[in-house]
C-alpha cells in the first residue's frame, strides 16, 4: 500500500477544512441568523401595526370635542372623603315623605370595602352601610321609597330588600295592614384623601334652633343656665314686695322667702310630685327641676328606681336638692 504524498495530504486537509467551514456556516445560518431575521421581520410588522393604531387613535382624539373639567367638589358628590351620614339621613327623610311611608329605625355603620379582585388605588375605600326599617301602605310605596334613595348623587348599591306579605283581604271593610320593609344599601367614601377636605359638599340644613345635644359631651345644662340668668331680672321685677312686712331677723326672712317660692321648684322644704306624661324622660325631668343631669340619681334614689325608665302616668317624688 503506497503512502500518500505530502501534497495529497495537504489537499486532504484543505478539503476537510472547507467542509468544516461550510458546516459551521450552515449551522450559524439556520440556528442564529434565520431566527434573528424572522424575529426582526415580526417586530417590524408589530411596529407597523401599532403605528397604524396610534395614528387612528390620534385621529379620533382630534375629532372628539374638548370636554369641561370636572371639579373635585362635583366628584365628591359621588364619592366623598367623609361619610356624610347626615346627607343620607336627609335623603331617607325625603324618601319617607314622598313614598308616604313611616321610618321605624335607621342603623348606620362604617366598614372597609373588600373587593374580590384588588384594584390599585382603592385599598382605602370605605362603605357607609345603612339599614332602614319602614312601614308602607302598599308595595308601590316600596318602589317609590327605593327610587328616591337611588336618586342620590352618591354612588350607592342596594344590598338587600326584605319584606313580608300581608294577610289576604277577604272583606270590603277589612282594614289593610301596613307592610314592614327593611332596606339595606351602601354608599362609599375615601378617608385617605385628606387634601380634598376643603371641597367637601356642604350639608344644606338649617342651624339648630337652640336645641341641646343630650349626649355626654353636652348634658343639656348650658342653655338652661343661660335662660336662668336671662330670666333672673324679670323674675325679680315680678315679685310683689309688701312694704308693711316686719322683718325680725335673718331666720324669719329666710322662712318668709321660702314660703313665697313656687312649690314646683326643687330645693324647698316641700316635696313636689311629678306625673310622667308623653315625651318625658328621667333626663328631661332632672333638667326641669334641677337644671343638671345629676338630678337623675337623686330622683332614682327617692323613688327606689332600679333604672332610668319611666312610664306614662307614673308619679315621681322630686326630692330636695342635696
Amino acid at each position: 500500500m503506497s503512502s500518500m504524498t505530502k501534497r495529497q495530504k495537504e489537499i486532504a486537509l484543505i478539503a476537510l477544512a472547507v467542509v468544516f467551514l461550510l458546516a459551521l456556516a450552515a449551522y450559524s445560518y439556520f440556528s442564529v441568523y434565520a431566527p434573528a431575521k424572522a424575529a426582526r421581520l415580526q417586530a417590524e410588522q408589530t411596529l407597523s401595526s401599532e403605528r397604524d393604531v396610534l395614528m387612528a387613535l390620534q385621529t379620533q382624539l382630534k375629532e372628539v370635542p374638548e370636554g369641561e373639567k370636572i371639579s373635585t367638589s362635583e366628584l365628591q358628590q359621588k364619592v366623598s372623603v367623609e361619610p356624610l351620614s347626615e346627607l343620607i339621613i336627609l335623603q331617607i327623610e325625603q324618601a319617607e315623605l314622598i313614598s308616604n311611608s313611616l321610618v321605624k329605625d335607621i342603623a348606620i355603620a362604617e366598614a372597609p370595602v373588600v373587593l374580590p379582585v384588588p384594584v390599585e388605588g382603592l385599598e382605602n375605600l370605605q362603605a357607609v352601610q345603612t339599614t332602614v326599617a319602614i312601614e308602607v301602605p302598599d308595595y308601590n310605596s316600596i318602589t317609590t321609597f327605593i327610587k328616591e334613595i337611588e336618586a342620590m348623587e352618591r354612588i350607592m348599591i342596594v344590598d338587600s330588600i326584605d319584606f313580608g306579605a300581608n294577610k289576604e283581604v277577604t272583606a270590603a271593610d277589612q282594614e289593610r295592614e301596613l307592610v314592614e320593609v327593611t332596606v339595606a344599601f351602601s354608599a362609599y367614601f375615601r378617608p385617605d384623601l385628606i387634601a380634598l377636605a376643603d371641597t367637601l359638599p356642604k350639608v344644606d340644613a338649617p342651624a339648630p334652633a337652640r336645641k341641646s345635644n343630650p349626649l355626654p359631651q353636652n348634658d343639656g345644662t348650658k342653655f338652661a343656665d343661660q335662660e336662668e340668668i336671662e330670666e333672673a331680672p324679670s323674675n325679680e321685677a315680678e315679685v310683689d314686695v309688701d312694704v308693711n312686712v316686719n322683718v325680725k331677723d335673718d331666720a324669719s326672712a329666710s322662712k318668709a322667702a321660702t314660703e313665697t317660692v313656687n312649690p314646683n321648684v326643687a330645693g324647698i322644704n316641700t316635696t313636689p310630685k311629678h306625673k310622667v306624661i308623653k315625651g318625658d324622660t328621667l333626663f328631661s325631668i332632672a333638667i326641669k327641676y334641677y337644671n343638671t343631669k345629676d338630678g337623675m340619681a337623686w330622683i332614682q334614689r327617692a323613688n327606689n328606681m332600679r333604672d332610668a325608665k319611666v312610664m306614662i302616668g307614673q308619679t315621681l317624688t322630686i326630692p330636695k336638692r342635696p
